[in-house]
């Protein structure tokens, strides 16, 4: 069996660690969370506007008039990204968490990226989310034009 590591050999690790993979890791560990806020973050990219956040090569965009009225439904979550990988990894985390609810989506009407999953998840008997990948180069203007969305719709609208 190894042993742990010792606190510079965490620190060394996590100093050099990709920093989206970073938070991953420290948000399941409160031992790791005393260390990282003494450990410097080494970005690539960092953007924060008004409405979007862009950390590397993950884009996450928010809607204030979703924020305000606080709907359960028709919220549209986009987590863009500029390559097909970092989109197939997201995607098989899903398929290991949520496996169970794969889902054709033959309801939706969007062009999905070919040969990656699709799934429909129940949050309760009126919702569900819905996750899939699509390829739109107009939305993030070239830079991002793969993207991940997470939309939450009501049960009534499907039928």
């Amino acid at each position: 069996m190894p042993l742990p590591l010792s606190y510079p050999g965490l620190k060394c690790v996590l100093k050099n660690l990709e920093t989206v993979k970073r938070a991953h890791i420290i948000g399941r560990s409160p031992c790791l969370q005393k260390i990282d806020k003494l450990i410097p973050r080494c970005l690539e990219n960092l953007h924060i506007g008004k409405w979007k956040l862009v950390i590397n090569k993950l884009w996450i965009t928010c809607n204030e008039d979703e924020i305000e009225n606080k709907k359960a439904t028709g919220t549209t979550l986009v987590i863009a990204a500029d390559g097909k990988g970092f989109i197939k990894k997201m995607l098989r985390k899903f398929g290991k968490a949520f496996g169970e609810y794969r889902s054709a989506l033959d309801d939706v009407n969007e062009r999905f990226i070919p040969g990656l999953p699709k799934f429909s998840i129940p949050i309760n008997n009126e919702s569900r989310i819905q996750v899939y990948a699509i390829e739109d180069p107009e939305l993030f203007k070239d830079d991002f034009p793969y993207n991940i969305i997470v939309k939450s719709i009501s049960e009534i609208s499907r039928i």
